[in-house]
């Protein structure tokens, strides 16, 4: 009987010893199954950002900005209407200046008949007086155009300037054609201011009334 008893108790032992083992591989199975699901579920971003940066906090890995030093591109051109940019830099210009270049333009029609009925008298005022006091002012204008210390550059007042110096070319070859009586060369200086005063305006906007 003790000896049945014993062997009971082994058995019973035994099916135990099964049971835990059992149990063990189900746990173990169970982290497994777990650790798999976790790796598995690391997003993309993360890992990218792994990637990046590294998982050592104290290094850093990030990319590093190249400093780039501001170049001088030095004055900008415009062809902003130079009216508009000397009445708001220069309020004095349009009174100053134009009125004595105007005069002059619409004056030159009259002095084609005075040189063609030779009116010397009336070719002399106009080339020593009128003409002579509009050679400045049309130098003044395209300077006021370019100064004052502005960033802008006006594309067309080396136009402008050209066409002043030709003017005053023109009104020099006048006089000493009027002293002479000439009227073939009268009017061929006369042509040329012409010509030089047209290009002027036109290079300027002020072809206005």
């Amino acid at each position: 009987l003790k000896v049945a008893t014993v062997a009971s108790a082994l058995e019973a032992s035994a099916d135990d010893g099964d049971y835990s083992s059992q149990q063990r591989r189900a746990v173990l199975s169970s982290l497994l199954t777990v650790t798999s699901v976790t790796l598995g579920s690391i997003s993309p971003a993360y890992a990218g950002l792994l990637d990046d940066y590294g998982a050592d906090p104290n290094v850093n890995k990030e990319p590093v900005k190249k400093m780039e030093q501001a170049k001088n591109k030095g004055k900008l051109e415009s062809n902003m209407e130079p009216n508009l940019r000397s009445n708001y830099y220069y309020p004095t210009n349009k009174v100053r200046y134009l009125p004595r270049i105007k005069k002059c333009s619409d004056a030159m029609p009259g002095v084609a008949e005075s040189i063609g009925v030779e009116d010397w008298g009336a070719v002399r005022d106009f080339a020593t007086a009128v003409a002579d006091d509009t050679i400045l002012p049309m130098k003044l204008y395209v300077s006021s155009l370019t100064g004052g210390g502005t960033s802008v550059k006006v594309g067309f007042a080396k136009e402008m300037m050209t066409a002043a110096k030709s003017f005053e070319k023109g009104q020099a070859a006048l006089v000493k054609s009027v002293d002479k009586k000439d009227v073939a060369k009268s009017s061929a200086a006369l042509e040329g201011m012409a010509e030089a005063m047209l290009a002027y305006r036109t290079s300027g906007r002020l072809l206005g009334p």
